[in-house]
């Protein structure tokens, strides 16, 4: 008799819990479905904009650094884009320096990242060889994306492209043009 009590305690136990899981499992994806079919989640796509300087040399003039002005290049090459509603994340330089003492810094703002290392060769800075570039990544020091998009560069240097990771809260003017890749 006492087991008899004791099985019927523990499927009443049991069929509580399997209540819950169903339950908790309802909801679960109840919200998944709420939040990918909402308009939140489809309202921005990080993309990469590939800003083409086609092996450019660039060299700072009596001991100054040149200045890519990632903004202004990137209303150039794509005149469509709303550059207001653009997040950068980051960018990847893909350049080389003669002797590989050159760098780089991100500037977005007042923030400034850290000056990388620009590898290079002097055998192979007239290379136009794939392998012969160095690609550098730059995170966004900024918190936002307001103000300036520069990059700074230091030395002797060949820059091919920059590549720019953004998140663009305005997706359907780069999507109708058919151009551009989501990421």
């Amino acid at each position: 008799m006492k087991n008899l009590k004791n099985s019927r305690a523990k499927d009443a136990g049991s069929s509580k819990s399997n209540w819950r899981e169903k339950y908790l499992a309802k909801i679960l994806s109840a919200t998944v479905v709420i939040l990918l079919s909402s308009p939140l989640g489809a309202m921005a796509m990080v993309e990469q904009f590939v800003l083409d300087f086609n092996d450019s040399h660039i060299r700072g003039y009596q001991g100054e650094g040149a200045t890519i002005f990632l903004k202004k290049s990137l209303k150039e090459q794509y005149p469509w884009l709303n550059l207001s509603r653009l997040e950068l994340h980051n960018v990847v330089l893909v350049a080389k320096s003669k002797k590989g003492r050159g760098g780089a810094e991100l500037r977005v703002g007042n923030w400034v990242t850290p000056m990388a290392e620009v590898d290079g060769n002097p055998r192979r800075f007239h290379n136009s060889d794939r392998s012969s570039f160095d690609r550098i990544r730059l995170w966004n020091p900024s918190k936002n994306s307001q103000g300036e998009w520069q990059i700074g560069l230091h030395g002797n240097l060949i820059v091919r492209k920059v590549v720019l990771m953004v998140e663009n809260h305005s997706p359907r003017d780069y999507q109708k043009r058919g151009r551009g890749k989501s990421w």
